[in-house]
């Protein structure tokens, strides 16, 4: 394929048309006009309205009510002082900034936040804390979908004010403090997720940390450790443990400073889950197919098996996560031919500018991230070969990508978009567009973009939504669970960070891979309120029946990219309509539950309980070698009065289950799908 690039495309031609048309240097800023392409300063996906499935925010006395959970802000700062999430307060005590100041402990005083702004989409409050020597003005945004923004500026009283030690302290009750999470984390790795320490835990500065259990959670963010000061070799970041507490503490300033002019700050916060558990992963049944050579034939096996989703990948246009094609006619007969088949067809779109894109000659300097990063190799013979970088979305690039999505979206049936990295606010320096800052040493400190990655997420959710009401948003964003950027995908898939990795040698170092903690806090969605699936390659450490082993006792599919992977899921799919998927109760491992009993800890049970219908049961063995497994389960007090009779899912055969009892032997990750209902 040949690429064009347009005269106004490059600084050079800009100054080249002058030259031509002899309008001179007085001339130039004319023809710089002349040389903003269509889609720059677009206004696509911005709203302000409130988008489904959120409900509106409601304010009053200091209390502020949204879907699925309560903030308070009451406190003498502009901080949250408690936080509700699925009926219960994870919240120990209120937020606070502690520290010292002329020798002397801050003690602040004020009255609770006003408000100055309240909309269906979101409110704003606005207050004022006061100390001996030091005032702190904060304003206070909260979003339909719990995100909360805190601006705060630190005044010093009298000039100069010593300020020894500053501290944003958030208590957690520890039962609801049981794992963490941060960004970014470290390919090849999940050691960024996990069960808390007993010791807690220090780290270097990261721009967004999670503590929470199986079903809910905090999160505390920050673009960057601006305005943070510390000696060398100070850990910013701790989590410690005071009695029944798990205290995320920011250090802020450890390094006395004379403070002379304010000092800002911009903190989020964001309770857990973020949206409903429904529609899910496995009602979008999703398969990884997308092909222009996909024939009506193969869509017709592909609706035979269950299939309602289908993902298009970065070949269904010749530039590296461009948002358009040369190949519309085929995209259009791709699309019409899913849509006949209520498939909803999913393109895919990146975090990258490729070196052929018509763009990158005007506007890489602009866009990427800096330092360069990426360096993505697309060698897809006949397709041109290209190198692709990363973008930052607080660049113009975020007009580029919504004003083209919108343009897909008219244009062709699609029915929404397969994100990959789209949702991680990359770290950028690239001062161009307004990321980065300089440190007191002179160098440029990273931003993390949080806060425009949101708003590109937010856009593509809106223009997906406004095009297709049951339209998907589904994200790849391997180690990033940003919530604040991830609340705008309708489901994420998450896992290839581990799939370079050999297999190795011993059973517990495959384990250490992705431990069951590791899965509980960042694979399993239910925490995040953003539905997952787990990514498996033929390649990994993992062979697929051990992945579908550890997803499926986390009640997450693991996406087949094959027909033979699709015959298995397809007959889950199947399990779930006629058994009632939704209508049953998920009891799962770690809930303990007395009416489920193994005869060993490495034999996991989860299990979906429908009185009158019926129950299913994975079944799993974690231990590093091959174990009789004796599962008990308690018909009568799971509301199964009468004897069911079972059947293995996959193999479709009758298993003895008498009593309740199911005696089977498992290797190692080795798992049965058990069905049992009424003969």
């Amino acid at each position: 394929m040949q690429v064009r690039v347009p005269l106004w495309f490059t600084a050079i031609g800009v100054k080249v048309g002058v030259v031509l048309l002899g309008l001179g240097e007085t001339g130039a800023a004319e023809a710089q006009a002349l040389a903003k392409p269509w889609w720059e300063g677009s206004q696509a996906g911005i709203t302000d309205r409130l988008l489904p499935p959120w409900t509106p925010v409601e304010a009053a006395d200091g209390q502020v009510k949204l879907w699925g959970r309560s903030y308070r802000f009451d406190g003498p700062l502009p901080l949250p002082t408690g936080v509700e999430t699925r009926q219960k307060q994870v919240l120990a005590g209120p937020i606070t900034l502690l520290g010292k100041a002329q020798g002397q402990e801050i003690q602040w005083t004020g009255g609770a936040g006003k408000l100055v702004d309240v909309r269906p989409s979101m409110v704003r409050l606005q207050g004022q804390a006061d100390s001996a020597h030091l005032q702190c003005d904060g304003d206070i945004t909260v979003e339909f979908d719990g995100m909360i923004r805190c601006d705060l500026v630190l005044r010093p009283k009298q000039k100069p004010v010593a300020l020894e030690e500053l501290v944003l302290e958030m208590p957690m009750a520890a039962e609801y403090a049981k794992y963490f999470h941060f960004y970014p984390g470290r390919w090849g790795s999940s050691y960024n997720s996990g069960a808390l320490p007993p010791e807690g835990l220090k780290s270097e500065f990261k721009p967004f940390f999670w503590l929470g259990d199986e079903w809910r959670g905090l999160s505390w963010f920050s673009e960057s450790d601006r305005n943070f000061f510390h000696p060398k070799g100070v850990q910013p970041i701790q989590i410690v443990r005071r009695s029944s507490q798990a205290v995320l503490r920011v250090l802020l300033i450890s390094q006395p400073q004379k403070l002379e002019q304010p000092l800002e700050y911009t903190f989020g916060f964001q309770a857990t889950p973020v949206k409903p558990d429904q529609p899910d992963a496995w009602d979008f049944r999703t398969v990884h197919m997308g092909s222009y050579n996909v024939d009506e034939a193969f869509l017709d096996r592909l609706v035979q098996a269950g299939v309602r989703t289908m993902c298009f990948h970065e070949h269904w246009t010749d530039i590296q996560a461009y948002p358009a094609t040369t190949h519309g006619q085929k995209l259009r007969r791709l699309a019409e031919a899913c849509k006949k088949r209520n498939i909803q067809l999913l393109l895919y779109l990146g975090y990258e500018m490729s070196t052929i894109a018509p763009e990158w000659p005007g506007y890489h300097e602009l866009c990427l991230v800096a330092p360069r990063a990426g360096g993505y190799k697309r060698t897809y013979q006949p397709e041109p070969d290209q190198t692709a970088y990363i973008v930052c979305y607080r660049s113009i690039w975020q007009d580029f990508i919504a004003a083209h999505l919108e343009k897909l979206l008219k244009e062709y049936p699609i029915s929404g978009v397969y994100l990959d990295g789209t949702a991680n606010p990359w770290g950028c320096a690239n001062t161009k567009h307004g990321c980065g800052y300089q440190r007191p040493d002179g160098s440029v400190g990273k931003t993390y973009p949080i806060f425009s990655t949101r708003s590109m997420m937010k856009r593509i959710y809106t223009l997906v939504r406004e095009h297709v009401p049951d339209g998907q948003v589904n994200v790849h964003q391997s180690t990033c669970m940003t919530i604040p950027t991830l609340a705008f995908a309708t489901s994420y898939w998450d896992g290839e960070q581990l799939q370079g990795l050999k297999r190795p040698e011993h059973f517990e170092q495959l384990m250490e891979i992705l431990p069951l903690d590791a899965f509980r806090a960042e694979f399993m969605g239910k925490n995040w309120g953003v539905p997952a699936e787990l990514l498996h390659y033929a390649s990994g450490p993992f062979k697929r029946s051990e992945a579908m082993a550890v997803a499926l006792l986390h009640d997450v599919p693991v996406r087949p990219g094959n027909m033979n992977d699709l015959e298995e899921l397809a007959k889950i799919w199947k399990l779930w309509e006629e058994f009632g998927r939704h209508e049953a109760e998920w009891i799962p491992y770690w809930a303990q539950d007395t009416r489920i009993k193994t005869n060993r800890p490495e034999i996991k049970v989860s299990l979906y309980n429908r009185p009158g219908r019926g129950l299913a049961a994975v079944v799993v063995n974690t231990a590093g070698q091959e174990l009789p497994a004796e599962v008990v389960l308690d018909l009568a007090a799971l509301g199964h009065p009468k004897p069911l009779r079972a059947r293995n899912v996959f193999t479709d055969t009758e298993v003895p289950f008498a009593e309740g009892r199911l005696q089977t032997s498992l290797p190692s990750l080795g798992f049965v799908l058990l069905y049992a209902q009424a003969p």
